[in-house]
């Protein structure tokens, strides 16, 4: 797959928090049962999600166990509630990407997204985040995931 990548100025995003900490073996039900955590966090508050919900990697992944830090873009104003909490995503200048396609493929998207970051001399600011604009509540079929990988950018 051909990676498309981009420049772009993220806005500061308020969003419901949660970290996971999960396996290689077990983190699609990790991010599916922490992301309906988040939802009904969201639903509880009475408020509405602002955008699609998020994943980073606070951590490298490793073959044991390592954490995952999944966000729900909320509009309005609320405290958290352990083990949600609410926090900000700094805006800032960022290289994005689309992948398409079965999440276990994304890791292409990465090294897409970081050769082009090298290639343009710029420094990685944050973790980097998968934005999940079309998943397995839209499509039955993993073809048809439509993931944004973004990846902070340090200003020049």
């Amino acid at each position: 797959m051909t990676y498309d990548i981009t420049l772009t100025e993220l806005s500061p995003t308020t969003t419901c928090h949660l970290r996971v900490r999960t396996s290689a073996h077990d983190i699609a039900a990790s991010v599916g049962g922490g992301l309906q955590d988040l939802y009904e966090f969201a639903s509880a508050a009475h408020l509405t999600p602002s955008g699609p919900p998020q994943l980073a990697y606070p951590e490298p992944v490793t073959d044991g166990d390592f954490e995952l830090d999944l966000y729900l873009p909320i509009s309005g104003e609320v405290q958290g509630r352990s083990p949600v909490d609410v926090v900000t995503l700094p805006g800032g200048p960022a290289a994005r990407t689309i992948h398409r396609g079965a999440y276990d493929e994304i890791p292409a998207a990465y090294e897409a997204v970081f050769r082009w970051i090298h290639d343009h001399g710029h420094d990685p600011s944050g973790p980097p985040r998968e934005l999940y604009l079309t998943g397995p509540d839209e499509e039955k079929n993993s073809d048809d995931y439509v993931t944004e990988v973004v990846v902070p950018l340090s200003r020049r």
